[in-house]
């Protein structure tokens, strides 16, 4: 008879990996299928042509006392390879640089001095930081967020304060009303700024965020940023580490791409899941509980069920696809640029839906595992409007052609260090590339935007038709820290199911 897995988990992403860290740390056996060659999903890196580049994901914040990342290395024992950044980031806006320093009596300073209005920016952003706090600290309190049942509401009143109603009462309100309140509003450059910011935080801008997502990403910067040695793809390769240590009996599968799942009748052990996938032999695999981490549109396709689909046909519109670049460059120079993030503000946004900004990564001098000596790895990306639309005909070539100069032209033109004689590889990849790499809908990637969470009693809850559910499409959404969070938050619903 086929083994059965107390749980498996849909999907190698850091929402996943943390479910099935925390239910493995339990004592519960754990089946990890995962449809590529390596694991970490969105949040991943690979190697080309002698170089590691980042798939997606190039960021982490987190590791601060009492947040997602430092929950999961202090209660599991996870130690990543990390590197505290001195400078998160830096925007290059009309030609000038906006330093976006971590500590925030800088970080306004320096706002101040690029926007004016002192006053105003300082009181908006003093309003920004106390709200992001209180948004984080009310995540971390109230673990039954979204409400699956009934007794999920009292429980949570166990953990209620009166200050909550305040991110409560707000996530009902644009941050685009709060730009009005303190007098910013008119200040075209400052809204493009922001809007460029939430892009890549909350997959949505200034004029539909609700204010508390707003807050947590327009601050995002201001957490502890650091660089992951080996790329990102440490991360996920850590945790699985772990997991393997703590029993043999942990699995992870590559090459497992899911194509259905349904409840089935096994003799002795009642109704458990059957779950079948696209690999050509061992295509079949029993568990008593799943856990996905894929995305609500393509857990409707195969769990193939009425409830999944509506869910899923909620979140159909205004979801973002990326245009991505690894870019590697000979690196003579005995110094090395300070800044290992840019965000670079373009004059016109990249034609075929591209973007109006992009984010630009660079490895670390101290990552020999990234780059050979005397060279110097760039991973790029911007959003793309409409994702599905991506086909491979025809026009394909020449629509990633275009959009690759495009890049190339905004990095020579404000790195001051990038001289395109000096590349020694590059590749581009579409949102195809994307579907083709991860299996998700029309290489939809980002999460579901923050503007549907106006109301926040819309987020989807974190188990649906039986199963648990976690990654960017479930609360809390965007960011490795809140994937995490929302992966820990599965994996206690689950085991306090368990325990009845």
């Amino acid at each position: 008879m086929e083994e059965v897995w107390d749980v498996a988990v849909l999907g190698s992403g850091l929402g996943g990996l943390s479910s099935a860290l925390s239910v493995a740390h339990a004592g519960d056996s754990v089946l990890i299928l995962e449809k590529g060659i390596s694991p970490g999903g969105c949040a991943s890196s690979f190697h080309k042509s002698g170089y590691v580049f980042e798939s997606g994901a190039t960021t982490l914040v987190g590791l601060e006392p009492n947040y997602p990342m430092d929950y999961l290395c202090k209660k599991f024992g996870v130690n990543f390879p990390v590197l505290q950044l001195p400078i998160p980031m830096v925007v290059r806006l009309d030609g000038q640089d906006l330093v976006r320093y971590e500590d925030p009596s800088e970080w306004i300073s320096e706002v101040k001095r690029v926007f004016g209005k002192p006053k105003r920016q300082t009181l908006f952003w003093r309003f920004l930081f106390f709200l992001s706090k209180n948004v984080w600290d009310l995540s971390s309190r109230y673990r039954k967020f979204p409400f699956s049942e009934m007794k999920d509401i009292g429980k949570t009143l166990f953990v209620f304060s009166f200050k909550d109603l305040i991110p409560l009462v707000l996530s009902f309100i644009p941050i685009r009303y709060f730009l009005f309140i303190f007098g910013l509003f008119g200040d075209k450059r400052f809204t493009k700024f922001l809007d460029e910011q939430l892009l890549i935080t909350c997959q949505s801008m200034t004029a539909d965020t609700p204010t508390p997502m707003a807050a947590a990403g327009l601050t995002y910067p201001n957490l502890k940023n650091y660089y992951v040695l080996g790329g990102m793809i440490s991360l996920s390769n850590t945790i699985i580490e772990r997991i393997q240590t703590i029993s043999s009996k942990n699995q992870i599968l590559y090459k497992q791409e899911v194509l259905e799942i349904q409840k089935v009748e096994r003799e002795g052990q009642g109704k458990i899941w059957e779950i079948r996938t696209k690999h050509r032999e061992n295509n079949v695999f029993y568990a008593k509980e799943i856990i996905s981490n894929l995305p609500i549109w393509n857990l409707a396709n195969i769990l193939k069920s009425n409830k999944a689909r509506s869910v899923a046909n909620r979140f159909e519109k205004k979801i973002w696809g990326a245009f991505t670049m690894g870019v590697a460059i000979r690196w003579k120079d005995a110094t090395y640029p300070s800044v290992l993030h840019y965000q670079i503000h373009l004059e016109e946004p990249l034609p075929y839906g591209g973007g109006s900004s992009v984010f630009v990564s660079l490895s670390h001098p101290q990552d020999k595992i990234r780059s050979s000596h005397g060279s110097l790895v760039l991973s790029i990306s911007t959003h793309i409007e409409d994702p599905d639309v991506w086909i491979r005909d025809e026009n394909y070539q020449k629509k990633k052609g275009e959009i690759e100069e495009r890049i190339l032209q905004a990095l020579s033109k404000n790195l001051n260090w990038f001289e395109r004689s000096l590349i020694l590889f590059k590749h581009g990849a579409t949102p195809i590339t994307w579907k083709t790499w991860t299996g998700r809908k029309s290489g939809r990637v980002g999460g579901i935007p923050s503007f549907y969470y106006l109301n926040p009693f819309r987020y989807i809850p974190n188990r649906l038709d039986g199963i648990y559910l976690t990654g960017d499409t479930v609360y809390p959404g965007q960011g490795i820290p809140a994937v995490v969070l929302g992966g820990q938050l599965a994996a206690e619903r689950y085991l306090e199911r368990k325990r009845g």
